[in-house]
């Protein structure tokens, strides 16, 4: 939230996205985002439990695996054919 509302103070967009901590939740998200979703585990590195779901079927199965891995589960409308540019800043303090 904090990222996106810095973002957004520079004019520039954001994907919408949401928090879970449920399959409920995550099912609700979905909705609200619309159909195909990207469900990530928050928290966890290398893509664990991260995957495109077209279909409520879809993210039921995905948010199972994915809650194996963390306790937050990221809903992100899909940008499937688009370039995600990360970047991970670590220092020492």
């Amino acid at each position: 939230k904090i990222f996106a509302k810095r973002i957004a103070e520079i004019n520039e967009k954001v994907a919408s996205s949401a928090a879970v901590y449920s399959i409920p939740e995550s099912l609700d998200a979905a909705e609200n985002l619309g159909y195909p979703v990207m469900a990530r585990a928050a928290f966890s590195l290398g893509g664990l439990g991260s995957g495109f779901a077209n279909s409520k079927e879809e993210l039921r199965k995905l948010a199972q695996q994915a809650f194996a891995h963390s306790n937050q589960l990221i809903i992100d409308k899909s940008l499937k054919g688009w370039k995600e540019v990360e970047y991970e800043v670590v220092r020492d303090a």
